[in-house]
């Protein structure tokens, strides 16, 4: 669990919140990189490519917008497993603090 400012645990709910902030947050940092690897994984073979083309070619043809493809249903997929994953983890760090005090 995390500790408040007032040296109080945190409750699950803001576990919870907190553990959805830091998914979202990740995942959306991660998601332009996700964009470029998934192109570059879906190029021909034979295509000379780098992945600073790609992006290059992606901004030009798309924005900036086309950086965040992908986002919504990676949101949905990936991030209730971080939250619960994120939640659970400061639980248990938690109660072995106080296991092994």
């Amino acid at each position: 669990m995390g500790v408040g400012e007032d040296g109080s645990r945190a409750t699950w709910t803001q576990d919870a919140i907190a553990s959805c902030v830091g998914a979202t947050a990740s995942i959306t940092v991660a998601a332009p990189l996700d964009v470029i690897k998934t192109r570059i994984q879906n190029r021909p073979f034979d295509s000379p490519e780098s992945g600073a083309t790609i992006f290059k070619r992606l901004i030009e043809t798309e924005g900036v917008g086309g950086l965040l493809k992908g986002l919504t249903p990676k949101l949905l997929v990936v991030g209730p497993k971080l939250v619960f994953s994120f939640t659970i983890a400061q639980h248990v760090i938690g109660y072995f603090e106080h296991a092994l005090k």
